[in-house]
């Protein structure tokens, strides 16, 4: 039976179930963890996470310094760098819960608020790899939880937790600062506006920005290249159609109906009007994304709170509304399982990844070995002086990963902070990775087409079928076409 909103719900332990949940989860997503490879992105952040920065042309720094810390504590490995996602995750179960809780909901509630948290297909891809939009679903979920509680009449201090969250998220991705602009909309907008009088919003605003302030400091020192990041990423937008369609995606088709029950409770039930800025922040955020040409996704970390409140929902059904509830969320959770996680064989993932995002977990090691036998048909007095340039970041981050294994020398890629990294020492032979167009023919009077990128599970990921080349006797060094190859998107 629920309890009074704001009450804590009972007791402050949780329910078994909340905790089963949270372990499953982490348990699940070891277990498929060294399953295909890395992600593309992921070896980019490794990169990133060797050459520390305040900054990128393409994110804030926390990512690639999680990345570094995994790789020195757990080597380099997809298992390594999946532990702190999986236990992300399970972080956002427990938050989910306790926003539930929050909320007045009883046990069959918190569990249930846990499970869809937790088993979203969002959740479960974001889980499984080490990216940005992990920490970004923890510390939005966070962010969110803590406003839940200040709402509820926690400690006005628990402003400053927030402001530290919130800075925490700039650390990792810029897009906490809509969060933020949202919620103050949401609050002016409600009853609530009257805790914007006290001073610890304010101071708690003020640590944000204390602690997002060398990122900014960053890339105010290199013209904002996030800016033009952002302008790219809009231009490739699938439009505002896709944009709504696609959220039903990420919530596994089936957990759309509670998260959609619990925007609606939070916008209008009486019940949960104290809350009623968090829905109205949501809308905001929807509507700004939506016109703005934002990826669906980048509402997503606002899910939890959504399906907390629609949590009561659940606790509310009678029984047979349950059963039939409870039918349909592990529906919706199998889904996502299937869609999110490798557990096919990579031969499938050409009709069944709706994502895109695991298929770009296979065939990198293939790259390497294909890159490896073209570095090997360099004379061998030549290949100390050999370059490598490829079209892209994962490319890139899979030469410099897994190549010195082999014997390969560092890439060089014009594509995002690549580009900022510079251009590879003088050099003799350049082999091209991924190249479509002429940059090379710009350096190299005579560039074969040697091989195409393949891989064994015919996987048509981004890189599948695109050429390798090999330049033997360059006139010119990429240097000197540095500025025209950079890209960013």
């Amino acid at each position: 039976m629920s309890t009074e909103p704001g009450s804590g719900a009972g007791s402050p332990r949780f329910p078994r179930g909340v905790w089963w949940t949270a372990g499953s989860v982490v348990v699940l997503l070891l277990a498929v963890s060294a399953r295909y490879g890395f992600h593309r992105d992921e070896l980019y952040f490794v990169v990133a996470g060797r050459k520390l920065d305040w900054g990128y042309v393409d994110q804030p720094p926390l990512t690639p310094l999680l990345a570094r810390i995994s790789e020195t504590i757990g080597g380099t490995s997809p298992i390594a760098l999946r532990v702190l996602p999986a236990l992300a995750l399970a972080g956002v179960v427990l938050l989910a819960a306790a926003m539930a809780r929050c909320f007045g909901g009883g046990s069959r509630a918190q569990v249930f608020a846990a499970l869809t948290a937790g088993g979203a297909g969002f959740a479960l891809a974001v889980g499984h790899l080490l990216s940005t939009s992990t920490f970004d679903y923890l510390l939005w979920t966070m962010a969110t939880y803590l406003l839940v509680s200040l709402l509820a009449g926690a400690d006005p201090r628990w402003w400053l937790a927030l402001g530290l969250t919130v800075g925490i998220g700039l650390q990792n991705k810029h897009l906490m600062v809509f969060f933020a602009g949202a919620v103050l909309l949401g609050l002016l907008a409600t009853a609530q506006r009257e805790l914007l009088t006290d001073k610890w919003p304010w101071i708690g605003t003020g640590i944000a920005a204390l602690v997002a302030l060398p990122n900014f400091l960053w890339q105010a020192a290199n013209d904002f290249p996030q800016l033009e990041m952002a302008t790219a990423l809009a231009d490739r937008s699938d439009g505002p159609i896709a944009f709504v369609l696609e959220q039903v995606g990420l919530l596994s088709i089936v957990l759309a109906v509670p998260a959609a029950i619990g925007l609606w409770r939070l916008l209008r039930s009486p019940r949960l009007a104290r809350w009623r800025a968090i829905g109205i922040a949501f809308v905001l955020l929807f509507g700004f994304f939506l016109l703005a040409g934002g990826k669906s996704y980048y509402v997503a970390p606002m899910f939890p709170v959504l399906l907390a409140a629609g949590s009561l929902w659940f606790e509310d059904l009678a029984a047979v509304g349950r059963r039939v509830t409870i039918g349909a969320t592990a529906l919706g959770i199998l889904i996502g399982l299937f869609i999110a996680l490798p557990l096919l064989p990579p031969s499938s993932m050409s009709t069944l990844d709706a994502t895109g995002e695991l298929g770009e977990t296979v065939g990198w090691s293939e790259l390497v070995d294909q890159v490896t036998v073209i570095y090997e048909t360099i004379p061998a007095d030549q290949r100390s002086g050999a370059a490598i340039f490829t079209a892209s970041y994962g490319e890139a981050g899979a030469i410099d990963v897994l190549g010195p294994a082999s014997g390969l020398p560092a890439a060089a890629s014009g594509h995002n902070n690549y580009w900022l990294w510079g251009p590879p020492a003088p050099h003799g032979a350049v082999i091209g990775v991924g190249l479509v167009g002429d940059p090379l023919r710009r350096i190299c009077p005579e560039v074969v087409q040697v091989d195409t990128i393949t891989n064994p599970y015919g996987v048509e990921n981004e890189e599948f079928g695109l050429p390798l080349w090999l330049c033997l006797e360059p006139t010119g060094q990429l240097a000197d076409i540095w500025d025209d190859v950079r890209h960013y998107n």
